[in-house]
């Protein structure tokens, strides 16, 4: 099984994905995998504020290729599950709210590229501010997406509302046992 864990910076995909990984593999008795985007030009695409922001969408691209290649189509392969937080949702909320590239142009070129989909894709949505208070409590935001602070948390996080198409899970005045308890309720066994 293949599951996305998409969500604005601060809305908690490593926790639940780390939980979801350890539950999942205990359910289905399958190697679960856990891994997260961007995957080996992370430095390169997170710590170059210069960069163009077509640069910036054909670098996610490149990494999403190499981590397809690598991590994620061996493990569909060998039938294991794989827990990835952000894919191509990310890409296309990041790039196209949060840089202002044509949604449509975003799509034409994740399409062109094949990767493969998500058998379940769900979103934590939680109020920008929370999420921001958070990315600040964790001191280390140091990366050029999270330096823009709450504006751009607040239009990646209302394009997700108005454009995401799988499980939308609202996390606003839940602890992290109760969205724990809603993700699990989402995911179906095979």
């Amino acid at each position: 099984m293949f599951i996305t864990i998409e969500g604005v910076d601060g809305s908690g995909k490593g926790t639940q994905s780390s939980k979801l990984a350890e539950w999942l593999e205990t359910k289905t008795g399958r190697k679960t995998i856990r891994t997260a985007e961007p995957y080996v030009l992370r430095e390169l695409i997170l710590g170059n504020k210069n960069l163009c922001t077509l640069s910036d969408l054909l670098l996610f691209l490149a990494d999403r290729a190499e981590h397809v290649d690598k991590v994620i189509a061996p493990a569909l392969k060998a039938n294991e599950n794989i827990i990835c937080e952000r894919y191509n949702d990310s890409t296309l909320a990041y790039q196209s709210a949060g840089q202002a590239l044509n949604i449509d142009h975003v799509k034409e070129l994740i399409a062109a590229c094949k990767f493969p989909e998500p058998d379940v894709k769900i979103l934590l949505d939680i109020d920008p501010e929370i999420a921001f208070s958070r990315v600040l409590a964790r001191n280390n935001h140091n990366d050029k997406f999270e330096a823009e602070g709450l504006r751009l948390i607040t239009k990646v996080s209302d394009f997700y509302r108005a454009n995401f198409t799988g499980i939308i899970i609202n996390c606003d005045g839940l602890d992290e046992a109760q969205v724990f308890k809603r993700i699990t309720e989402c995911v179906p066994f095979r």
